[in-house]
């Protein structure tokens, strides 16, 4: 089979986008996509929301269709899983046993969605979302029961709790934190959601997690740590996700919740390379590494990652940014959200037009915001890209 000049192991966004501009920036040579999963790479935003409604179908989900990767020269090797990587061979296993060669590997597995350790997490039923024909599951499921719990309240737990109450299931939501949306330290928005919810009957349940899922040969009832039992035809559990890294055990690439890289998405082995959600980069506007696991910053990383590997300029220079869409309310986070001393609040999310500030030692350091344009959009991403004091922009 030879050598290809560029090996991808992944097939998400990241990986897409990474042939696009790798192709648009010059780069020559054979390319292999090698991805555990059977479809070709997609759009996860949709899984949550239109496709999870029935409002989209698996063709409106891909991030390209097929003639894309034959007229880039890209050998995709589908259902097919890597088991190890042997840089000093420049070389990756598969689980059947196949070897491949490379010249430039790019790493872009992405995460894998955490389980709850509980009696019943097996069951019929019982669902994570993750892929494509996750979605595909709790959609088939969801039109054959009544009700429905599901487990977390971060973005993902949040959109499929609307999805399936739109879809006319009667929905509980639980959660171990006491606020919706905890990780935005948002008392604002986590209350006006909690409002929201429950206008539209969706069932809250706070500061407890789950026993067991029980049920004979599928899912019937959830048994909370509270002693409470929910009645569930059906349950996603949205708990978090995890870098997806064990197939990189003892290949000398350095690992610490995701694979370490530079702000060129450099890992420490010469010629292998990681971005998206399994990459933890260096954010140059922070000084530090971070790891971010959603569309944005797969859809910016893929692109900048491409041109690096074409021996193009590029790397990591941007205000991330992150979205949600729960019944007709979409949310927008720029910046980073987690080291804020501070917070000042302007606007009202009830009325649909507010922002959060997020301030360290008085300057910005990210927004959270609904309800508004481009141009604020645009100087908000200014201020947090330069640091900004507040007391300058409210006066």
């Amino acid at each position: 089979m030879g050598t290809f000049e560029l090996m991808i192991v992944g097939g998400g966004l990241t990986a897409a986008r990474a042939i696009e501009s790798y192709r648009a920036a010059g780069g020559e040579g054979r390319i292999a996509l090698l991805t555990k999963e059977r479809s070709l790479p997609y759009h996860r935003p949709p899984l949550s929301k239109r496709y999870l409604r029935g409002e989209a179908e698996r063709q409106d989900t891909l991030v390209a269709p097929q003639p894309f990767y034959d007229d880039n020269d890209v050998e995709l090797l589908l259902g097919t899983e890597v088991s190890r990587v042997e840089p000093r061979e420049q070389a990756v296993e598969t689980a059947d046993g196949s070897r491949y060669r490379y010249r430039k590997l790019l790493l872009a597995t992405g995460a894998e969605p955490r389980r709850l350790p509980v009696e019943g997490a097996d069951l019929p039923g019982v669902f994570t979302l993750r892929s494509l024909d996750d979605a595909t599951a709790i959609r088939e499921a969801a039109a054959k029961v009544r009700d429905a719990v599901v487990v977390g309240s971060g973005f993902i737990g949040m959109e499929v709790a609307a999805s399936l109450t739109d879809l006319g299931l009667e929905v509980t939501l639980v959660t171990v934190d006491t606020h919706l949306f905890a990780q935005l330290r948002s008392p604002e928005i986590s209350e006006h959601l909690a409002d929201l919810y429950r206008r539209r009957r969706v069932g809250i349940v706070f500061a407890d997690g789950v026993r067991a899922f029980h049920g004979r040969s599928s899912l019937d009832s959830v048994e909370l740590q509270s002693e409470a039992v929910l009645g569930a035809g059906l349950a996603v559990v949205g708990v978090g996700v995890q870098p997806a890294l064990r197939f990189l055990e003892g290949s000398g690439i350095a690992v610490d919740d995701g694979v370490l890289v530079d702000r060129r998405f450099r890992t420490n082995v010469p010629g292998v390379y990681a971005a998206g959600d399994v990459a933890r980069f260096f954010d140059p506007l922070y000084g530090r590494r971070r790891r971010i696991e959603h569309w944005s910053n797969a859809n910016y990383q893929g692109g900048e990652v491409g041109k690096i590997l074409a021996g193009a300029d590029g790397g990591y220079d941007t205000v991330s940014t992150f979205f949600t869409e729960s019944f007709g309310l979409t949310l927008k986070v720029f910046g980073d959200t987690s080291g804020h001393d501070d917070r000042v609040v302007r606007g009202s999310f009830a009325d649909a037009h507010a922002i959060v500030y997020y301030l360290e030692r008085g300057r910005v350091v990210g927004t959270l915001h609904t309800g508004q344009d481009e141009e604020t959009e645009q100087e908000l991403r200014r201020a947090i890209s330069s640091r900004a004091a507040f007391e300058r922009l409210a006066s």
